[in-house]
C-alpha cells in the first residue's frame, strides 16, 4: 500500500508493513511511537530507522534523523487504529469481539463464551492462556496484546473463518489503550478486588471510564451488579444490562449450592427461571457462569439451549480447578486479595468438618499490609497453611516468608517451605480423603521468578498429579501387604 493511501498529503512511496517495536527488521515500514508503562517508542526511533523503517508517526518533540520521513500527529494510538483499519483492510469488521474486563473472572468467562460459541461456530480467544483459533495455540507472555498485534490476529483469525473472538482486558492494558484499535459488540465487567486501597480503585477505575466511553453506543455492556464497579461505571454507557444476585438485576441468580462436587443455582430473565449446575468450583463460578450465559443470550442464543451446554462446562486451566476425581484439590491463579479471601472460605465451607489446607504463595514485593491480610484470611478459614515461593529474590525466600511470623497466632499451624513444589508434597502428604487443599498464586504458569528473570517450573498440577500418584502407590502397596 502506498504512504498517501494511509497519510493524505504524504510522499507516494510503498509501505509493506506497519510496527511498534523497533527491535524487529522493518523494510519499509511505519514505525508508531508508543508510550508504554516503562518504555517510550520516541526513545527507540533512531534504532527503527537502521532497522529499516522509513515512516516515522510521533507526538512529541524529537531530533529527526535522516533516512526517513516524519509525521507527527495529536495521538499515536488514535492514529495506529486508523492506519491499521487502512491497511489491513479492517479485519474485524465481521468478527463479532468480547471484551471481558476485571480483577478476576476473565479468563473463565471468555473461556465459557468459547465453549459454546465453538459449537455453534468459529471462535477465537486472546488471553492469559495465549492465542487460540481454530486449531491452532500460541503461547503470549501478555494478557492482552498490543493495538497492532490485536488487529493482526483479528487478520489471521478472518483468513482461518473465524466469525468471533474473545478477548481479555485488565486495567493496565486498558490504560495503555491496547484494546481502542478493536470495536467489542459487547463489554463484560467481572468482578473488583474491593481490597485495594481507595487510591488505587480510584486509579483502577479511571483506566476503565476512559475505555467505557470510548465504545460506540451499539456496543451491549453487561454489569455485575453486586459488584462496586456498577455503581462506579454504569453511568460511563447507556446501553448496558445486569447480572448477580442483586433483586433488579436482568440475568438474578438465587438458590445457590456450593460443594466439592461443583455448583447448582437458578438464574432468573424476564420473570422465567431456569436451573443450573455444574463441576466447576466455587461462587466465582456462578458468577462467571451467569455472565457468559447472559452475554450469550444478548447475542441472541436462547437461554435454555446455553444452560444445557453450560452444564458440561470443562475446567479452565489453573482457575478453580479441581485436580483429581478422588482427593479435592484445587489449583487457582489468584493473587488479589478478594480472590484468595473467596477461594480460602470456600476451601472452609466444603471441607464440611474436614481440613483446609492452603499452599499460599507469597511475592518479595508483598508489603506489610498485604501480608496481615493474607495470614488473617487464612488463619480464619484454613486449619493448616503453608507459605511458599511465587515471586522471589535468589536466596531470600525463607527470609520473605518470615516476614509473615509477626502476623501468626502462636495456636495458629502455619508452615514454610522455600520451594514450591516441596510445598505441594508436603500438603498431600497430611491430607485425608474429604479434606480440601487448595494452591494458590501460580494456576497454570510453568515458571516461577527469580532474582533477575524466570525459571522453569513444571506447574503446580504437575505437582500434585506426581504426588498423589506417589501417595496412592504407597497406599496400595500397604494394603497388598496386609
Amino acid at each position: 500500500m502506498l504512504l498517501n493511501e494511509l497519510f493524505s498529503g504524504a510522499p507516494e512511496i510503498e509501505i509493506s508493513q506497519l510496527s511498534v517495536d523497533s527491535r524487529m527488521p522493518m523494510e519499509n515500514a511505519i514505525f508508531f511511537c508508543l508510550n508504554g508503562i516503562k518504555y517510550d517508542g520516541h526513545d527507540y526511533i533512531e534504532e527503527a530507522v537502521k532497522n529499516g523503517a522509513k515512516v516515522i508517526v510521533y507526538s512529541r518533540d524529537i531530533e529527526k534523523k535522516e533516512n526517513a520521513i516524519y509525521i507527527k500527529v495529536a495521538d499515536v494510538n488514535k492514529t495506529l487504529k486508523k492506519t491499521a483499519v487502512l491497511f489491513y483492510e479492517d479485519p474485524g469488521k465481521n468478527i463479532v469481539q468480547y471484551v471481558i474486563g476485571g480483577n478476576y473472572g476473565r479468563c473463565s468467562v471468555a473461556s465459557f463464551i468459547n465453549h459454546f460459541l465453538n459449537k455453534k461456530e468459529k471462535c477465537g480467544y486472546v488471553g492469559i492462556l495465549g492465542i487460540r483459533y481454530d486449531r491452532t495455540e500460541l503461547r503470549s507472555s501478555v494478557t492482552t496484546l498490543n493495538a497492532l498485534e490485536n488487529i493482526k490476529i483479528l487478520q489471521t483469525m478472518k483468513e482461518h473463518g473465524i466469525t468471533s473472538c474473545t478477548f481479555e482486558a485488565n486495567a493496565s492494558s486498558l490504560n495503555l489503550q491496547k484494546l481502542d484499535s478493536i470495536d467489542p459488540s459487547f463489554f463484560i465487567y467481572t468482578c473488583t478486588d474491593t481490597n485495594a486501597n481507595e487510591n488505587q480503585l480510584n486509579e483502577y477505575f479511571s483506566y476503565f471510564r476512559r475505555y467505557l466511553y470510548t465504545l460506540e453506543n451499539s456496543t451491549v455492556v453487561l454489569f455485575n451488579a453486586d459488584d462496586v464497579s456498577y455503581m462506579e461505571l454504569s453511568d460511563c454507557v447507556d446501553n448496558y444490562m445486569t447480572y448477580g444476585v442483586y433483586e433488579d438485576a436482568d440475568y438474578r441468580i438465587s438458590d445457590i449450592f456450593l460443594s466439592g462436587q461443583g455448583i447448582a443455582f437458578s438464574l432468573t430473565h424476564e420473570g422465567k427461571t431456569y436451573s443450573l449446575s455444574c463441576s466447576l468450583q466455587g461462587i466465582v463460578n456462578v458468577y462467571n457462569l451467569t455472565a457468559a450465559a447472559a452475554v450469550l443470550h444478548q447475542k441472541g442464543y436462547p437461554l435454555e439451549e446455553i444452560i444445557e451446554e453450560m452444564k458440561d462446562v470443562p475446567f479452565v486451566d489453573g482457575v478453580m480447578d479441581r485436580c483429581d476425581p478422588l482427593y479435592n484439590v484445587i489449583v487457582d491463579s489468584a493473587y488479589d486479595i478478594t480472590s484468595i479471601d473467596e477461594i480460602c472460605r470456600y476451601a472452609r465451607k466444603i471441607s464440611e468438618g474436614h481440613k483446609a489446607i492452603g499452599v499460599i504463595s507469597i511475592n518479595y514485593t508483598d508489603g506489610d499490609s498485604r501480608l496481615e491480610k493474607i495470614m488473617q484470611i487464612c488463619q480464619k478459614n484454613l486449619d493448616v497453611t503453608i507459605l511458599t515461593e511465587n515471586e522471589s529474590l535468589e536466596g531470600e525466600v525463607m527470609r520473605i516468608l518470615s516476614r509473615c511470623d509477626r502476623y501468626t497466632k502462636k495456636d495458629a499451624r502455619v508452615i514454610h517451605c522455600d520451594l514450591r513444589s516441596l510445598a505441594i508434597k508436603n500438603a498431600i502428604e497430611i491430607m485425608n480423603q474429604g479434606d480440601t487443599l487448595i494452591i494458590i498464586g501460580k494456576g497454570n504458569e510453568k515458571f516461577l521468578s527469580m532474582g533477575l528473570g524466570k525459571e522453569f517450573y513444571q506447574g503446580d498440577r504437575f505437582y500434585v498429579q506426581k504426588y498423589l500418584d506417589k501417595r496412592r502407590k504407597e497406599e496400595n502397596d500397604a494394603e497388598s501387604v496386609n
